[in-house]
C-alpha cells in the first residue's frame, strides 16, 4: 500500500508541476467562460428577456442573468471533469516514452501497482483541480448576485463532480492506455479538448444541434454528467423564472436548454443520467482490468 501511494504521489507532482499543462487541462472551461462573457451570456439573456415581455412579465432580469450564469458554469464544470483527467494522462505516456513502464514491469513489483498507481493520480488531479474551478465558480455566482443554490444543491454538485471525475477517468486512462507516442496523445488531446465542449452542450445547448448529433451526444458519459450538473445548479433559477413567469415557461426553457437529454425521442430523467456515468466508470475499469490481466498473461508466457 505505502508503495502504491508513493508512486501516486510521484504521477501527481509530475502533472502538477507541468503549469503549462495544468493551463490547457482547463483551456476548454476557460474557452466557455471567455464565449459567456463576451457574447453568449447578453445573446441568451436578451432572448429569454423578449419572450418573457411578450409574455407580460417583467422585472426578471435578475432571475435569467442567474439561470444564464449558472447555464455557463456548469458547462464549464463539466468540461473540467473531462480536460482534467485527459491532460492527466499524459504521465503514462511520458513514462512509456522514456522506458519507465518497461522497468517497472521488468522490477519486482507486482504488475497491478502502475495501473492502479496511474488511474489514482489521474483521478486525484481531476478531483483536485476540479474542486477549485467549482469554488471559483460558486465564488462568481456568490458574488454576482446569481446565488440560487440551497446546501443540498452544494452538496449535490460536489457528488456529481466525484462521480464524474471517476467515469472520465476510467474511459481515459482505458483508452490512453493504447497510445505510444506522445504526438499521439498531443493529437487526441487536441481533438477532444475541441470537442468535447460541443459535445455535453457547453459552447451552445444540444437543442440547436440535428437530432442526430443530440442523439449521438448521449452515448458521450460526459453528456449526461452536464445534464445533472445542470438540473442542479440552474434549477434554483429556474425555480425563479416559474414564479415569475409560469411553470410552463420554465418547462420549456429548460427543455431548449438541455436540462433533460433527448435519447431517439425519450427524455433521459437525472436518475438515469446518473445510472449511465456509474454504469461507464465500471464498464471501463473492468474493460482496463482484462486488458492488464490479459497482457500480464502474454508477458508472463
Amino acid at each position: 500500500m505505502n508503495m502504491l501511494l508513493c508512486m501516486t504521489s510521484r504521477n501527481l507532482k509530475i502533472f502538477l508541476k507541468d503549469k503549462a499543462n495544468i493551463f490547457f487541462s482547463l483551456l476548454c472551461p476557460l474557452i466557455v467562460l471567455a464565449l459567456y462573457v463576451l457574447f453568449l451570456g447578453k445573446t441568451q439573456a436578451d432572448g429569454i428577456l423578449a419572450a418573457l415581455s411578450e409574455a407580460g412579465v417583467s422585472g426578471a432580469e435578475d432571475a435569467v442573468q442567474a439561470f444564464c450564469d449558472s447555464w455557463m458554469l456548469a458547462g464549464a464544470f463539466s468540461s473540467a471533469c473531462i480536460t482534467v483527467p485527459l491532460c492527466a494522462c499524459g504521465v503514462m505516456v511520458q513514462d512509456r516514452r522514456r522506458g519507465i513502464t518497461g522497468d517497472l514491469l521488468a522490477s519486482p513489483v507486482p504488475g497491478w501497482l502502475a495501473p492502479a498507481a496511474y488511474c489514482l493520480s489521474v483521478m486525484a488531479a481531476g478531483l483536485v483541480l476540479c474542486t477549485g474551478v467549482l469554488l471559483l465558480s460558486f465564488g462568481w455566482l456568490a458574488v454576482s448576485g446569481s446565488w440560487c443554490l440551497s446546501f443540498a444543491d452544494v452538496l449535490a454538485a460536489f457528488g456529481i463532480m466525484l462521480l464524474s471525475v471517476v467515469a472520465s477517468t476510467a474511459l481515459l486512462v482505458f483508452v490512453v492506455g493504447f497510445v505510444r507516442s506522445e504526438g499521439a496523445f498531443t493529437g487526441i488531446n487536441v481533438i477532444l479538448g475541441t470537442v468535447v465542449g460541443f459535445l455535453i452542450g457547453a459552447y451552445m445547448p444540444l437543442t440547436m444541434f440535428p437530432a442526430g448529433v443530440q442523439y449521438f451526444a448521449a452515448f458521450f458519459p460526459g453528456t449526461h454528467s452536464a445534464g445533472m450538473f445542470r438540473t442542479v445548479i440552474m434549477g434554483g433559477a429556474l425555480d425563479e423564472l416559474a414564479a415569475l413567469a409560469s411553470p410552463a415557461f420554465a418547462e420549456a426553457l429548460a427543455e431548449e436548454f438541455s436540462l433533460t437529454l433527448n435519447f431517439f425521442g425519450s427524455e433521459v430523467s437525472p436518475a438515469a443520467m446518473a445510472v449511465v456515468v456509474a454504469g461507464s466508470a465500471v464498464l471501463f475499469f473492468a474493460l482496463l482490468l482484462l486488458v492488464r490481466t490479459l497482457a500480464a498473461r502474454r508477458g508472463a508466457k
